[in-house]
């Protein structure tokens, strides 16, 4: 006998599922930061230049809403780590690129591995239609995120509604 669920109960363990899920996210990224002696900002730049490397060091300043100098100085500790390189920019001698070094991003998709490969066990259980639910709806769920950081007020309590 299977249980139906009603739609409030579904939003309150769905809810209850992505803070876990998020949580343990935040618990696993902790420990990969501290396997590289590395901090969780320092570990959210370097995700960043992953993703977008080469950049400049402004872009990273933009994108991580770090100060330039706060960028300048994880740069100098992640430089020393053998994290990342800095070049100045040819045409421009003030601009300095930033990009990750090869061996830093294998050791950081070596230390991603295990996630990766037993997510993908995970996927296998499901039909390509129902992924493509739980895509959509990761996809809409991180606009949402999205939105709240462009409008800055992500705590601002919304007037009430006229009745």
């Amino acid at each position: 006998m299977s249980r139906q669920w009603s739609r409030s109960d579904l939003i309150a363990q769905l809810r209850s599922e992505i803070v876990g899920y998020f949580g343990a996210a935040s618990d696993f990224d902790e420990r990969v930061a501290k396997r590289f002696k590395l901090s969780r900002t320092d570990m959210r730049c370097l995700d960043i230049l992953g993703r977008r490397s080469p950049m400049t060091a402004g872009q990273l300043s933009e994108e991580s809403g770090l100060s330039t100098g706060a960028v300048t100085f994880l740069l100098d500790r992640l430089e020393a780590a053998g994290m990342v390189k800095r070049r100045r920019d040819t045409d421009d001698r003030r601009r300095v690129w930033v990009e990750l070094v090869p061996a830093a991003q294998k050791k950081l998709q070596h230390a991603q591995q295990p996630i990766a490969e037993e997510m993908k066990q995970v996927t296998q259980r499901f039909k390509a239609e129902e992924l493509a639910i739980v895509r959509d709806f990761m996809r809409e769920a991180k606009e949402v995120f999205e939105r709240q950081i462009a409008a800055a007020t992500p705590f601002q309590k919304r007037p009430p509604k006229d009745h």
